[in-house]
């Protein structure tokens, strides 16, 4: 960045440890200039302006929203970044006294919170005994409870500034922001930090009612000629009905200590016009210039103002503008009693198939009271003390086909292939070839497919087929099997269908694997592809029909049975792939502050903020004659 305000009294370590000027916490508008306001630059600074920021709310969670100031020439604009939207201001000259200084006044005399940090959040740094370092700590304040971040056990890693932004703590409590020192005989915890939908109810409301509806089926279990237990074998019954009469089904799922709802996201200003290709297309809204007899319904889109695009680009062609979707996130805080670890963290097979088996339990007893998951993916099943737990119930809801209309599920490389391209495996027209699937998606012919129960249970397979080939040292099927784990892969959505409806090509795929993988992991996945893509045929457009899904548990649970009694424990270890190597200039940061990973020379927000150099960059350099000073002038008179 080229420029910054930060905040009077400094909120991190001394920054002189390091070589930044300031700590990138402390920043609260970033600045970024340009000498001229051709289209090049102006789309640059916008760039800039959003890596910058995509840093600082990646950085520091305690950052609600943040500012941004960007200057071509005299233009200046305003930025506003949330968790909801990026908002940009009409222009104004830089030469205009009265808008520079009520801007500036706006942004100087604002409290933090209106500057976008959480109140209910603190930063501290404490000397940690064990490593005898300093550490970044932050300390969450849920209603009367203070929970104190000790290691970051997972967090987002894309560059995106909208969105849930999920941050993993593990957490001690303590007694207030003053007072850190950890409560007596208390464990440590799991905070989960995420932005989720504003009007959505909570974890711990949803788990409640599925809870209720497990205990009113344990006090009245299902005669065994009901369609839910079609295919069920005598144990699974007895099993099934056992956990739901002594409520031992509790302990598949997490428990939740507390459920705070916290900050929300500023709205939409009122007025204000869709732009959704700012970051693309250099365009200005001069409201200035707005017809007197315009019509008000109209205003909201961006062809019926005036409008100036610095491109060849004509205008007729460039996309327009539509009213986007509403997004009004709030910050959720949810505390979790046991600290366990995600499936990308376990080293041996044999506990990830585990994992998966009581997940696959939790599944079913879903299916027993009508509910669907619909998240179901490696992070959110996790193994605690030898057993496996399903979490993340944000989304689960009841199975009801009458109610509601079709609503997106979380996208993930584990989801269903049917809810990834919304296109039914029954129909068998399925293409041949990666180009001849994509054309359909490409002119949106798609067809409705509601989330059912069997797109609950895909993701087991997806998930046991990603740590084989992509976990386990050695394999050669890190390279072949490698585009159906990587969404950004060209051919990612054809090769996920072909290994799951074509047995052939998937045990082409399974051939690339070699030991120490026993052949019954291969057979396993094997039978669970094609019972799959059986289900789907079989069952048509049927999806209401639940005897259809209650085979299909049985089925993948014989097939996982059979993978983990075939791996003892501590035959195959599981290592997590190495990090992608990341260039110097693609726009890669590090993320949330926490010392105790990083370098002894260098504090965590240490990043270079000073000024960049004048080589590097289109301002103004020294020497500049005064012609040049006209020439500018007569620009700026001879655009007005």
């Amino acid at each position: 960045m080229d420029g910054y305000l930060r905040l009077r009294e400094a909120t991190s370590p001394d920054a002189s440890r390091g070589l930044s000027r300031a700590a990138t916490s402390d920043i609260v508008v970033n600045f970024e200039f340009k000498w001229n306001d051709e289209p090049g630059n102006i789309i640059y600074n916008r760039w800039k302006a959003l890596y910058s920021v995509c840093h600082t709310l990646r950085s520091d969670c305690r950052r609600k929203h943040t500012y941004s100031i960007t200057i071509e020439d005299t233009r200046v604009c305003l930025w506003y970044f949330s968790r909801s939207h990026v908002a940009k201001s009409q222009e104004f000259d830089l030469l205009d006294v009265r808008a520079v200084v009520g801007a500036f006044a706006s942004l100087v005399f604002s409290t933090p919170e209106d500057l976008g940090y959480d109140p209910n959040i603190r930063r501290i740094l404490e000397h940690d005994e064990h490593t005898q370092d300093d550490e970044i700590r932050y300390v969450y304040r849920l209603e009367n409870r203070f929970f104190k971040t000790i290691k970051c056990r997972d967090e987002y890693y894309y560059l995106n500034i909208v969105g849930r932004a999920t941050r993993v703590w593990e957490v001690i409590e303590v007694a207030s922001f003053d007072d850190t020192a950890a409560l007596p005989d208390v464990r440590p915890m799991v905070l989960r930090d995420v932005w989720l939908e504003h009007g959505g109810r909570t974890e711990r409301e949803i788990q409640q009612e599925i809870f209720q509806r497990c205990d009113d089926l344990g006090r009245s279990f299902p005669a065994d000629d009901d369609h839910r237990l079609r295919g069920v074998d005598e144990a699974t019954r007895q099993l099934l009905r056992q956990r739901l009469a002594d409520a031992t089904y509790k302990e598949l799922f997490l428990t939740i200590e507390e459920d705070y709802r916290g900050a929300s996201s500023n709205p939409c200003a009122v007025g204000y016009t869709p732009a959704p290709h700012i970051f693309a297309e250099r365009i200005y809204v001069d409201h200035g210039a707005e017809r007197d007899d315009s019509d008000s319904t109209e205003q909201s889109s961006v062809s019926d103002r005036c409008i100036r695009i610095f491109s060849d680009v004509p205008f007729a062609d460039v996309p327009r503008s539509s009213q986007p979707r509403e997004y009004n996130p709030r910050r959720r805080n949810f505390v979790y009693r046991e600290v366990c670890s995600a499936m990308h963290e376990l080293d041996d097979l044999h506990k990830a198939v585990q994992a998966l088996l009581d997940a696959l339990l939790a599944l079913q007893i879903l299916f027993l009271i009508s509910w669907i998951h619909r998240d179901v993916s490696a992070g959110n099943i996790l193994f605690y003390e030898g057993r496996g737990k399903l979490c993340d119930l944000e989304y689960a809801k009841e199975f009801n086909l009458a109610v509601g209309r079709r609503s997106s599920d979380p996208k993930t490389i584990f989801m269903a292939v049917e809810l990834e391209s919304g296109m039914a495996i029954y129909k068998k027209r399925w293409p041949k070839t990666h180009a001849a699937y994509m054309q359909p998606m490409a002119l949106g012919l798609r067809h409705v497919v509601r989330h059912n129960f069997q797109h609950d249970v895909e993701p087991i397979f997806w998930i046991l087929a990603w740590l084989a080939c992509t976990h386990i040292p050695g394999q050669s099927g890190q390279n072949t099997m490698a585009p159906m784990f990587h969404s950004n892969a060209h051919d990612f959505f054809f090769c996920r269908l072909q290994f799951l409806i074509d047995g052939e090509f998937c045990a082409e795929q399974l051939d690339t694997l070699r030991p120490p993988l026993p052949p019954i992991l291969r057979a396993g996945l094997l039978a669970m592809s094609s019972l799959l893509n059986d289900g789907y045929l079989e069952r048509a457009d049927s999806i209401d029909d639940r005897s259809s899904y209650s085979p299909i548990y049985g089925e993948v649970r014989e097939a996982l049975t059979d993978i983990v009694n075939a791996i003892p424990p501590g035959t195959v270890a599981l290592a997590r792939p190495p990090q992608p190597i990341v260039g110097p200039r693609s726009g890669h940061r590090q993320r949330t502050d926490d010392l105790a990973e990083k370098p002894e020379e260098a504090h965590p927000e240490d990043v270079v903020m000073a000024p960049q150099g004048i080589a590097t960059t289109a301002k103004r350099a020294r020497g500049l004659s005064d012609a040049d000073d006209e020439s500018r002038l007569q620009k700026r008179l001879a655009r007005e």
